[in-house]
């Protein structure tokens, strides 16, 4: 049974509203390691590394290198285990950012 996992915009100040993937630190297929950088976050003040949340393989990086969006977005998606396009494809349908107050 495959788990997957959201990588979102994290929230990296008080006033952080939007981000932008500045780098992927792993490639489409990749090894994703809980608590190692997988990409670098840019907003308008600082680019900071993000660590994965989780582990798993990066089977898919939703934002575009650059694309500012709003905290909580989602950015890519890392399974644990195997699973299909269409599970993929439906998980981010489905996504809904978590309201952050």
């Amino acid at each position: 049974m495959a788990t997957i996992h959201a990588l979102t915009v994290p929230k990296l100040g008080l006033t952080m509203k939007e981000g932008a993937v500045a780098v992927w630190h792993v490639p489409l297929g990749g090894a994703v390691k809980a608590g190692e950088p997988v990409a670098d976050i840019e907003t308008s003040k600082i680019t900071a590394s993000y660590d994965a949340p989780c582990s798993g393989v990066l089977r898919c990086q939703v934002a575009a290198i650059g694309e500012m969006l709003p905290v909580g977005a989602l950015i890519g998606v890392v399974v644990e285990g195997e699973a299909s396009e269409a599970e993929i494809d439906a998980f981010i349908a489905a996504f809904t950012p978590e309201e952050k107050v």
